[in-house]
Order: C-alpha cells, then sequence, then structure tokens
C-alpha cells in the first residue's frame, strides 16, 4: 500500500466539508492562546518561573529575548509548549538563577514585547510537554452559517476531530516538506541540530498525517484496529487490548480513551514508502504513539453580533487548526495561523 501524501490543506474532512464561514485573524486579540501548566510552582528552587505574555513573538524569539535579558546561556531557559508568532499568547518559561534573588525589571521586558503576568520559584526546570492543556479563546468575524454549524459543533464536542498535525509543522506552502524530501534523497542527515529535528519531525509529522488522512477517508479513524495502543485522555499512557468490547466502547464513547497509532518507528513503520523508511532509520527515533483523534473540552460558542467566539481546551500536541479547519471555512487575515503545542 502506497501512503496518501497528506499534509494538512489536502486531508480529508470527518464530517465533510464545512458550510460557515468567518474572517479570522483581523486582530491579534482574535487568537489568544493561555498554557495551562497543570500545577502551581513550589515557591522555591534553583529555577525562576515566569508566566509571560506575547504578540508577535514566537516561543524561540521570545526565548532569546529572555536569554539577554537575564545575560543567560540559550539551554538555561527553557519552556514547555511551542507557541507560533500570530496572535496574543501566554506561555511559562523557567530560568536556571539558582541562589540568585533576583527583582525582575517588568518595564525592560514589556520594551521588549514581553508581558510579565506572574513569577515564582520551582524546583525543577519546565520539559517539553509538562504543561496539562493550552485554552483558546478564538474570534471569528462576519460570521456566515447555512445553519449546520451548531449541530457540527455538538457533532465534534462529543466525537471530536482526526487529531492531524498542523500547518505550522509543514511550514509555508509545505516548504518543510519539500526540503525533508530534499534530504531524503540526498539520503544525507542535516548535521546541524535544530534543522536535523525539523527534517525529522515534519517526514513523521507527514506519514501519520497520511495514516490518519487513509482511515478518515474509509471512515474508520474512531475504530480500534488490531496493533493499535489506546492512549489515555490527558495522559502519555496507552496500553494495547487484545481485542475491543464493549466497555472499550464505552470508555472512548465518554473520552475516557482515545484510538491511537505510532509514530514512525523502526519498530512501527507503518505504511511508510520503503525509501523514507531506510531514511528515517539511521535517525535512531525512539517508539511514541500519538491519538488519533482530538477530542476539544469545554468547548462554547459566544454570539457577538455578526461575530462569533469560540473557547475550547486542547491537549498538548494539539493544534487548533486541527479543530478550526472542521467547523468553519476561514478567510484568513494574518500570516500563517498561531498554533500551540
Amino acid at each position: 500500500m502506497t501512503l496518501p501524501a497528506f499534509g494538512f490543506d489536502d486531508a480529508p474532512f470527518a464530517y465533510g466539508d464545512p458550510r460557515s464561514r468567518a474572517d479570522f485573524k483581523t486582530a491579534p486579540e482574535d487568537f489568544i492562546v493561555e498554557e495551562v501548566l497543570g500545577f502551581e510552582p513550589c515557591g522555591e528552587g534553583e529555577h525562576l518561573f515566569l508566566l509571560v505574555q506575547t504578540d508577535d513573538q514566537n516561543t524561540q524569539y521570545t526565548l532569546k529575548q529572555l536569554s539577554r535579558h537575564f545575560k543567560l546561556a540559550p539551554k538555561l531557559v527553557s519552556y514547555s509548549g511551542l507557541k507560533d508568532r500570530r496572535g496574543l499568547t501566554s506561555q511559562w518559561f523557567s530560568l536556571h538563577l539558582p541562589g540568585k534573588n533576583i527583582e525582575v525589571d517588568r518595564s525592560a521586558l514589556s520594551e521588549l514585547g514581553i508581558n510579565l503576568l506572574r513569577q515564582s520559584r520551582h524546583n525543577k526546570k519546565l520539559r517539553i510537554g509538562t504543561h496539562k492543556a493550552n485554552r483558546f479563546h478564538i474570534s471569528l468575524r462576519n460570521f456566515s452559517d447555512d445553519g449546520s454549524f451548531q449541530n457540527r459543533m455538538q457533532q465534534i464536542a462529543s466525537q471530536g476531530v482526526p487529531n492531524y498535525f498542523g500547518p505550522q509543522r509543514f511550514g509555508h506552502h509545505g516548504h518543510n516538506v519539500n526540503d525533508a524530501l530534499h534530504w531524503v534523497e540526498k539520503n544525507e542527515l542535516p548535521l546541524e541540530r535544530e534543522l536535523r529535528s525539523r527534517v525529522l519531525s515534519t517526514l513523521r509529522a507527514w506519514l501519520f498525517n497520511g495514516d490518519l488522512g487513509h482511515r478518515v477517508a474509509h471512515q474508520n479513524w474512531l475504530t480500534w484496529q488490531p496493533g493499535d495502543p489506546v492512549l489515555l485522555d490527558g495522559s502519555h499512557s496507552f496500553f494495547h487490548p487484545d481485542a475491543w468490547d464493549a466497555t472499550l466502547q464505552q470508555r472512548l464513547d465518554e473520552g475516557d480513551i482515545h484510538p491511537s497509532t505510532w509514530l514512525w518507528s523502526p519498530d512501527h513503520p507503518g505504511i511508510a514508502p520503503p525509501h523514507i523508511s531506510d531514511y528515517l532509520s539511521k535517525a535512531g527515533l525512539s517508539t511514541e504513539t500519538r491519538a488519533l483523534r482530538l477530542l476539544p473540552r469545554d468547548l462554547k460558542l459566544e454570539e457577538e453580533g455578526s461575530d462569533r467566539v469560540l473557547h475550547f481546551n486542547l491537549p498538548t500536541g494539539a493544534y487548533a487548526t486541527s479543530l478550526l479547519r472542521e467547523l468553519v471555512i476561514l478567510n484568513d487575515k494574518s500570516l500563517p495561523m498561531a498554533s500551540a503545542e
């Protein structure tokens, strides 16, 4: 079987093409994302935790700004999730500052485009995926509906949407995919660490979207298949059922578990083309799972005249764009969409 070449824009819809339309991201406050840490810093320790809000800065840019401001090597500044440039975002950073009682200069940070919301000490640094979820507040301007939107939203709230990797992973017009495939053709792994990571993560995401898109097209993306792992909601923990039964189906219907599959690894190559499998096999990739379903929590809709405001929570590693594409056709007024992981 040849893997369908789905990125994001061409991936199949779970519930048919959406019929509602809206303008999107006419202003930064139209896309607000708040990082939900899931625990309280303990108040003491070697690491200074900062909750900051930014606009027109992605995570890597903010990290560099904090690194320079606090005169720290970039490796001593950590974060949990990646946030893109476009949108009003808040997220936590940790700075390794043992034994230093530092008075944070809010005004100086403000001049760098960084609004300090909270600060505290903690005994452990932030690591990727540490935070629990992201809370989104998304304004849809000049909203038009043929009458199907509410039913569609209710269906998505109960059943979820395909957990595609969003367009941010693939770059503008799929540039990251083309670049990654160029490295595959050369049969070389990039030496530069950041580029190497991007090439590998792009290929795995592209293969995952292809597998998931194939299942969506065949309307079995919510059906467990023998050999697939099953993920516990809100966790990276998974298990392997010997067979599917009524109890597992009830847990799936209630959102307690999610059908899942593997990101590419030597033990789980899936239906990847042989030349891509041969290339990835050089990278020493570890085994990872990813849910096939993205189930939003606390999905709510507010009406503001001709506009609508969506509120919802998504788990770490999920893309708001994967939810939005199933709900509404967007006339994007900005540069590439914001995301949060």
